[in-house]
């Protein structure tokens, strides 16, 4: 075998010539429209699982796809073990994507990728194939090179976008086979600061469905208005009570396990607040941010728990007039919940004030439609260290330590069936609207990031 160092300059200069073609290759991906929540996408999105596979096979990996469950999406599993001894890495993609909708505020097709002013635009394109592309093309460019100087797995799932099971049930059933050093979880980003990142915690989320039923028909809004029991009147009071003005949760018991931050991240927090808050609004064009009051904006966004409806429906909402007192209605709401909150006791606890609220015509039922527990990262560790001095190669800044607002719901089956340090972090820049019209990512941070893992993998093996 060729040195590390010559190993890692073969690949480099590889992925320097072939920028165009590594863009071309991500481009492909981003038309298949694998959006897993859609039922009248499941081929596409089994589609994306064997353009993967392809891939992966064509670059010497031992590649299969996995149906777990029964209606599930597949679990692509990928592995290359050439270099007996050496350090072994599990690279953690997904394939699935969010719904392009509003498909009229998108200023190109979602699933037709577009270059403008030096950003890739399409559905995906940040979360998660930009990422996960990225490390497929370092991994092809050092297997061209001569091959990778440690043993590498990938597994990409086509459910978290819709928090499934499938790849958390094959994780649990094959841990014991899944013997690693680390993980590498790419479905994170850069700062606000245009800093690569390292994640230190992730919120974990609790996501509800309220369903609300009153009369047995929907009735006459003047005939019977004034006594009749209205779904959408009380499940409006239900959600708007579970939070008060400012944004404090009322849920008994609800703040008893969150842990305030460390001084050290406060201080860090602190220093970059206003600019934090500028990009914030920049990036979402609200007016003014609200939150709980004596909390960073820093801290409302990763260590304090949220609540917030995500949508609401009931009655009549089409053209026109029709005035009438709904039988049902439903909405749904999020809560994202911070170490060390169990999700299990919040869930009993907000359930319990639910019913304490609603009215006595009106029957409210929760549904759980994802749950996953927050989770903490050590950010010392070898390999931990090693992606630090990637990004400082190929980005020239240093790595910034933070928790993430959001949930990647596999994370903590990664951490209890598999056992190995996991490394958090992406190449997205901060404004990627990841999960709205015109999701966008800078090319250069691609093209780089194909570098850095390239870095990375070389640094592991030395």
């Amino acid at each position: 075998m060729a040195t590390t160092q010559v190993l890692m300059e073969a690949a480099l200069t590889r992925a320097a010539a072939a920028k165009e073609a590594d863009l071309a290759d991500l481009f492909e991906e981003l038309r298949i429209p694998s959006v897993s929540t859609l039922p009248e996408r499941r081929q596409d999105c089994l589609r994306n699982a064997e353009w993967l596979k392809a891939r992966l096979e064509r670059i010497g990996f031992k590649t299969e796809v996995v149906d777990v469950i029964k209606d599930g999406l597949p679990v692509v599993v990928a592995d290359w073990n050439g270099r007996p001894g050496k350090p072994h890495l599990t690279i953690y993609g997904h394939y699935d994507v969010q719904p392009p909708d509003p498909l009229d505020e998108w200023h190109s097709p979602p699933f037709e990728p577009e270059i403008r002013a030096g950003r890739i635009y399409a559905r995906g394109c940040a979360d998660n194939k930009g990422n996960h592309m990225a490390t497929l093309k370092a991994v092809e460019h050092l297997v061209a090179a001569g091959g990778p100087p440690i043993n590498l797995r990938f597994l990409f799932e086509g459910e978290e976008e819709i928090t499934g099971e499938s790849l958390p049930r094959y994780l649990h059933a094959n841990g014991a086979k899944l013997k690693t050093d680390a993980v590498l979880v790419w479905d994170g980003g850069f700062d606000e600061e245009d800093n690569p990142t390292l994640a230190t915690a992730l919120r974990g989320l609790l996501y509800l469905e309220l369903h609300a039923h009153g009369p047995v028909v929907d009735l006459h809004s003047g005939t019977i208005g004034g006594v009749a029991p209205n779904p959408i009147n009380t499940l409006a009071r239900v959600i708007g009570e579970l939070k008060d003005r400012d944004g404090h949760i009322t849920v008994p018991g609800f703040y008893d396990q969150v842990k305030p931050p460390s001084p050290e991240e406060l201080a860090t927090w602190k220093r970059k607040e206003e600019r934090y808050i500028e990009a914030i609004l920049k990036a979402s064009g609200a007016r003014a941010l609200e939150g709980e009051p004596g909390f960073l904006a820093f801290e409302r966004t990763g260590s304090r728990p949220t609540l917030d409806a995500n949508g609401i429906v009931g009655g009549f909402t089409g053209e026109g007039k029709k005035t009438v007192i709904p039988a049902r209605a439903s909405a749904k709401v999020s809560l994202r919940l911070v170490p060390d909150q169990d999700p299990d006791a919040i869930r009993a606890a907000i359930e319990k004030q639910i019913q304490s609220l609603t009215t006595p015509g009106v029957e409210i039922k929760v549904d759980v439609l994802g749950i996953a527990p927050p989770v903490t990262c050590a950010v010392d560790n070898p390999a931990a260290k090693a992606l630090r001095a990637a990004y400082l190669d190929v980005f020239g800044k240093e790595t910034a330590l933070i928790r993430v607002g959001g949930s990647i719901p596999v994370t903590v089956d990664f951490q209890e069936a598999v056992g190995a340090p996991l490394l958090i972090s992406g190449i997205p820049q901060a404004d990627t609207a990841a999960h709205s019209p015109n999701e966008r990512l800078v090319v250069d941070n691609y093209h780089r990031g194909i570098e850095a893992v390239i870095r990375f993998i070389c640094k592991l093996g030395e």
